[in-house]
């Protein structure tokens, strides 16, 4: 809304919410409402689990991630549980690094989706005792395919496989991603899932 496009440094952004905050601030504000309200027609429509999305979380220094990325996060989870308590929340502040945690105790939200920074010893360690996480293999894995992307998915189910879990990518899917890659990538995980059930349940 502010930078006009897409972008790589969010100049606009950080000149705006550094010379404006009063401005941002009643941005932010119109913001949160507006998806508050859209949340709770999702539901209505039938939606059992919903995602907030902070993809510009990792270019704010620690005072601003609390400002303008918890503070607005849990106020709109918090009104959505008041109204849906049963309806998940997932939360993605991407590259927010060490205060990833901060977020999860600070925003009440039930899971919380991992970029393809995150170690996943990390990740099994800090966050999975507080929330489900989700996450986070590298979308160039995916474009990549073949041994890369393999071992990777086995590194991620095997750190974040023993606790509540959501695989998925570090961020969205590359228009170059080939199709079958995708089939490949959805097949080793149910074959993996399977396996890690028998083996759970006592079969041979």
């Amino acid at each position: 809304m502010i930078e006009g496009k897409s972008s790589r440094d969010f100049a606009n952004i950080k000149s705006f919410i550094l010379t404006r905050p009063e401005e941002f601030q009643d941005l932010l504000s119109l913001l949160v409402e507006a998806s508050v309200h859209y949340l709770r027609e999702q539901i209505k429509r039938g939606a059992e689990v919903l995602q907030i999305f902070d993809s510009w979380a990792g270019i704010l220094d620690e005072r601003q991630f609390r400002q303008w990325v918890i503070k607005p996060t849990e106020e709109i989870v918090r009104r959505l549980h008041e109204t849906y308590p049963h309806v998940p929340v997932i939360g993605f502040p991407r590259q927010a690094g060490p205060l990833y945690v901060d977020y999860v105790q600070e925003t009440g939200v039930d899971a919380v989706s991992l970029d393809q920074t995150v170690q996943v010893s990390w990740a099994a360690r800090e966050i999975q005792p507080l929330c489900v996480a989700q996450g986070n293999l590298d979308p160039h894995l995916l474009v990549a395919g073949g041994g890369a992307m393999r071992d990777s998915l086995g590194d991620i189910l095997s750190a974040l496989g023993g606790a509540p879990f959501i695989f998925n990518l570090g961020h969205g899917v590359l228009p170059a991603t080939p199709p079958e890659h995708v089939a490949e990538l959805a097949a080793l995980i149910r074959s993996r899932v399977t396996i890690d059930n028998l083996f759970s349940e006592g079969g041979e």
